[in-house]
């Protein structure tokens, strides 16, 4: 597939601004309701799904280190609110590398307290947290304890379909070509039946989800 280039870095960078601004202060009413609640990366164009079938790239430099410092200040945010709540609750930061754009904040309580404690799979063997690489984040990311998980992503047997489930054969014949690259790569091919019927799907490792709180 095509990688999308990305402009108007200035406008990104207000975007990233905007949704910290936005989530500084979690929904309280929403939290307790549902028991819980996360913020995404929701900035554009990160958040969008490419219909020209290409790629977006992930935030880079300036950008990308905005996203994280976002993701620690809205962490700690959410959590000076929560800590005045005599209660047990879940506040982590998933961090995914290479993936930043897939980050998020998370928060549980009550009933929902360990409802995302199986939601990823640690690494074996464990990885050490590369503070240095960084940079200037160093010292602040080093205020939290950290452990590697495995992010993988799923592909079902099915997932080319048929040329007229494409918008045109081109974009048919390009996804082909990716899949059968992607197929080449290592992965893990398992199958589960479900209502009597037996998928099988490809798991490909994407990267690492940094999972940490303090």
């Amino acid at each position: 597939m095509k990688i999308q280039k990305i402009r108007g870095q200035k406008r990104r960078s207000k975007n990233i601004e905007d949704w910290i601004d936005a989530n500084l202060i979690y929904n309280k009413s929403y939290f307790f309701r549902n028991q819980r609640d996360y913020c995404e990366v929701l900035i554009h164009p990160w958040c969008d799904i490419s219909i020209i079938n290409s790629t977006i790239p992930e935030p880079k430099r300036k950008n990308r280190r905005k996203i994280i410092l976002g993701l620690l200040d809205i962490y700690e945010s959410w959590k000076t609110e929560l800590d005045s709540v005599a209660k047990d609750y879940y506040p982590k930061i998933w961090l995914f590398e290479p993936h930043i754009s897939k980050s998020q904040v998370v928060c549980a309580i009550d009933d929902k307290l360990h409802f995302y404690d199986n939601t990823f799979q640690q690494s074996n063997p464990p990885k050490s947290f590369g503070f240095k690489s960084y940079g200037e984040l160093e010292d602040r990311l080093k205020q939290y304890q950290w452990k590697s998980f495995e992010h993988k992503m799923t592909l079902e047997d099915d997932h080319l379909g048929k040329p007229e489930d494409y918008r045109n054969l081109k974009d048919y014949i390009e996804t082909k070509k990716w899949l059968d690259k992607k197929l080449k790569q290592p992965h893990r091919t398992y199958t589960i039946v479900e209502n009597g019927i037996e998928r099988t799907f490809n798991a490909f490792t994407q990267g690492t989800i940094w999972i940490g709180g303090r």
